[in-house]
């Protein structure tokens, strides 16, 4: 019982069942014992969510509930409207998600109000701008997480137990992402955790490192921090880009001329001394494209969108200090000859706008609110176990 509300034994099976499925975990009388503390806990910070939405007058509607069913069926790969006869057919009780979605809904409601008092300076913003560029010769990472929030020292080792379990659900199989929605503290758990592309220096120095020491697709052991405990995952790392401030793309036409070791040497210099003619006159892509037709080149076209670190080494050196709309030198290569033309060049900053990382600052912001209302919810409250 919390406050006036009751949880039965029924409500924490059906979410067991809920959490197995949606996480890809396998359920088993060992596994459900394992999991039932820490799910009737988060089960008893719903009610808690829910009471207090109520107390302020917010209200949660049948618009709302159809539009977190809809993002689950997203996340799940699910048609519209699939999701209640997904979980119908694993014998889930009728309920159960609209159950979890309602507090989910209620209390970001709830952190809207509180968005006055989550406010970022200007100064922090240029400080974390500062840090970012001074790492940009590093790594990017994507990046996603598990935060398990530790409220009183005292429960530190409960915590740290919860995470060991996440842990080895992880490690026999079980969704990360999954996992991360039913279990994580954090503002990312809606997205399964995922916080995308991050900077070096974007997270916590103690994070940074356990991040570094992954390779993609590893998932780290528990983190302990002065905020709680975190399961970090590597999804993918990018080092190309990262030395520059600016992310460069070309939309590239490639002239290919085909030279076989039996063509007669007189077909070969009437080819190259087309090619040679083409680099004199050539103003255009247009124009390289209509050689392309003379020269019967089928392996000639273009590119778009590249990056010049992803083109080999001789057309990256090609391209280096080549102006947009003339031809290169020509390049021999294996089977033939080729020039390259650039037909555009597109240069967008590689940093995160003032206005994302203010966000994103103000999430974390409203996450330490958030969870200082809760424990205060908790404190208040009087909660009665009984199983």
């Amino acid at each position: 019982v919390v406050n006036d509300d009751p949880i039965s034994v029924i409500d924490l099976v059906e979410r067991i069942k809920l959490v197995a499925v949606s996480s890809n975990i396998q359920i088993t009388p060992q596994r459900s014992n394992e999991m039932a503390p820490q799910i009737l806990q988060q089960l008893i910070n719903e009610k808690l969510q829910m009471q207090e939405a109520e107390r302020r007058g917010i209200q949660v509607t049948d618009e709302d509930i159809a539009r977190g069913k809809s993002i689950i069926e997203q996340n799940a790969g699910l048609a519209d409207g699939m999701l209640d006869r997904f979980l119908a057919q694993r014998q889930i009780a009728a309920g159960t998600i609209e159950n979890q979605i309602r507090p989910q809904v209620a209390w970001q409601k709830y952190l809207r109000t509180l968005r006055s008092e989550a406010q970022v300076s200007e100064a922090e913003i240029d400080d974390n701008l500062e840090r970012i560029v001074s790492n940009q010769g590093k790594p990017r990472n994507r990046v996603q997480e598990i935060f398990l929030p530790v409220d009183n020292p005292q429960d530190s080792a409960r915590v740290y137990q919860s995470a060991q379990e996440i842990l080895g659900a992880i490690n026999q199989g079980a969704d990360f992402g999954g996992l991360a929605r039913q279990f994580s503290a954090s503002a990312s758990a809606a997205a399964g955790g995922d916080l995308g592309w991050l900077f070096a220096g974007e997270m916590a120095n103690d994070l940074q490192q356990a991040i570094n020491q992954l390779e993609p697709g590893d998932v780290s052991a528990p983190i302990q921090t002065i905020r709680g405990y975190y399961i970090l995952k590597l999804l993918d790392r990018r080092v190309g880009d990262t030395n520059a401030v600016t992310d460069t793309r070309l939309d590239i036409y490639q002239l290919f001329l085909p030279i076989s070791s039996d063509m007669p040497q007189e077909q070969i210099d009437a080819k190259v001394a087309l090619m040679r003619n083409t680099q004199e006159t050539a103003n255009s892509c247009q124009d390289m494209a209509n050689v392309a037709v003379d020269l019967g080149s089928d392996l000639s076209g273009e590119m778009t969108g590249i990056a010049p670190q992803d083109l080999s080494g001789p057309i990256q050196q090609a391209v280096r200090n080549l102006q947009e709309g003339k031809p290169s030198e020509i390049i021999r290569v294996d089977g033939g000859a080729l020039m390259v033309m650039i037909c555009n060049k597109t240069e967008e900053s590689n940093l995160p706008g003032r206005e994302e990382i203010e966000n994103r600052l103000r999430l974390e912001r409203l996450d330490i609110l958030a969870r200082r209302k809760l424990r205060e919810l908790r404190r208040q409250a009087f909660i009665d176990i009984r199983m």
